[in-house]
């Protein structure tokens, strides 16, 4: 019939097109399967390498860091807030009642804090490390007088310059204890 297409008999091909078959091998032989796993000695990049993280790396790491940390923290601070104000004749469930509403109250709000902070933190590390096209300690002191110039900005300007201080002061004493815990780095580790 004209305007009808052949279909093919079992995976043999007719002109540039076929259709596979399970029940027929793929024309794979032993010395085909040799050629299939001889793979190169050298590393095939896909992407290429770069030293450090990109900003959407260290806004996800200093962020959950953060977050988990002020969690932490505001947890035990929930529980001894807790304790403090568990009266006297209070049953056990009522007690672990409070320690609960505490420590989910208070470990959210801190963890909620420490994760913007580390947000802007993160935000201007990158940017300002774009705009020098470098990664090094400038990088993050200037992010840690950013961030506690921004966070605290809304409190008023000296509480803005009371606050980059602190930041930068904060950040620089990162930056120190990094370069000194690089300084006493086993040779050992990978």
């Amino acid at each position: 019939m004209a305007g009808t297409i052949e279909e093919p008999q079992h995976g043999v091909p007719t002109g540039s097109r076929r259709v596979y078959t399970p029940y027929q091998p793929e024309g794979l032989n032993l010395l085909s399967a040799r050629v299939l796993y001889d793979l190169p000695t050298s590393p095939e990049c896909l992407f290429e390498l770069r030293q450090g993280r990109s900003w959407g790396e260290s806004l996800s790491f200093y962020t959950g860091c953060a977050y988990l940390s002020g969690a932490a923290a505001g947890t035990v601070a929930g529980f001894r807030c807790a304790a403090k104000e568990a009266e006297r004749g209070e049953s056990f469930k009522l007690r672990t009642n409070r320690v609960l509403n505490q420590c989910g109250s208070v470990g959210r709000g801190y963890g909620n804090r420490l994760a913007v902070i580390a947000m802007i933190f993160a935000s201007i590390e990158s940017g300002v490390g774009g705009l020098r096209d470098t990664d090094d300690w400038r990088n993050t002191i200037a992010a840690g007088l950013g961030t506690g110039l921004l966070y605290r900005a809304p409190s008023g300007p000296r509480s803005a310059i009371v606050g980059a201080v602190v930041g930068g002061l904060m950040a620089g004493a990162a930056v120190a204890g990094k370069q000194e815990l690089e300084r006493y780095e086993s040779p050992l580790a990978v």
